[in-house]
């Protein structure tokens, strides 16, 4: 922010003003008066022109872990992005659709100790969409499934429901069938850490099988009441993170929960995020919330992705 002298009517005014290069620059101005303010009052003034961006920008839009000043910085890649991809021609969307859902399946895949490559998610990419049967490399197999997965999440109408969480993960743990897909766990969930070392179990332990359904109905209610309300970086950070405490299936539920953060995205007109690009990271920030019950690490690391990677 910088303060601007003007003359008007042959006296001097000052103004606080910020610029922003949105889809094209824009000025925010606040006057001031004829002096400029002691650094207290200053500091109250810049708050103020802060909430009169962020209002223009975000609307009603809620925040809880997140400053505004984020949030306005998130708003302008966000607007920046989408300005980018309108330049591109249809062929080059297409291929950076494509570059980003293989990276996508393939990041989120590997980090579950699935042993595909890149190749693998590329050439699963070409053929999904198409009638293929009787696919016998299960690396392949599982790619594709992940691709419809997402692809399902995509087209998805705006809102989440029972229904739509369990085909999900029918969709992508379609080859897991000793796994249930479609269905909840029957048994108690424990999440473990692994290392070199020794395999421990972390200090949080998910509701039994008998409080998922009404756990789950819970968060169906929570995200359809708060998506287009709290901002989408707090709202995709704590859907993923609210489902995975769940840990309502036998298995998938970290792939179910990366799907999950991208459709609150969808939802609100923000693009898709390779949340595990970081691997360490992006589990030290989520077992950390998960034991410690604690959102706020998740949502942080979360932001600090999308400034990253947008």
């Amino acid at each position: 922010m910088r303060t601007r002298k003007k003359i008007v009517g042959g006296l001097e005014y000052y103004y606080l003003e910020e610029t922003l290069r949105l889809e094209k620059p824009k000025v925010y101005s606040l006057f001031l008066g004829k002096r400029i303010p002691a650094r207290g009052q200053m500091d109250k003034k810049k708050d103020e022109l802060l909430r009169k961006i962020y209002s223009d920008l975000l609307g009603s839009s809620m925040r809880i872990y997140l400053t505004g000043e984020e949030l306005i910085g998130i708003e302008k890649q966000r607007r920046r992005y989408f300005q980018k991809m309108k330049r591109l021609g249809k062929a080059a969307q297409d291929e950076k659709d494509e570059i980003d859902t293989v990276n996508f399946v393939y990041t989120t895949l590997t980090t579950e100790g699935v042993p595909i490559t890149k190749a693998d998610a590329d050439l699963a990419y070409k053929f999904t969409g198409k009638n293929i049967r009787n696919v016998r490399d299960e690396n392949l197999q599982v790619a594709l499934d992940m691709i419809k997965g997402l692809r399902y999440v995509k087209e998805s109408k705006k809102g989440i429901s029972l229904n739509f969480l369990l085909e999900l993960h029918k969709l992508i743990m379609a080859g897991y069938k000793g796994k249930n897909p479609g269905k909840f766990r029957k048994k108690q969930a424990y999440i473990f850490l692994k290392s070199y070392e020794k395999v421990e179990e972390i200090r949080f332990r998910p509701p039994t099988s008998r409080e998922i359904e009404n756990k789950i109905s819970k968060l169906v209610e929570w995200y359809n009441l708060n998506v287009g309300k709290l901002n989408a970086v707090e709202l995709a950070a704590q859907f993923h993170l609210r489902f995975y405490m769940i840990h309502p299936f036998e298995d998938g539920n970290k792939r179910v929960s990366r799907l999950l953060l991208n459709k609150a995205f969808f939802d609100t007109g923000y693009p898709m995020l390779n949340i595990s690009k970081d691997t360490q990271g992006y589990f030290d920030a989520l077992i950390r919330s998960v034991e410690k019950k604690n959102e706020q690490p998740f949502v942080r690391f979360v932001f600090g992705q999308f400034i990253k990677q947008i």
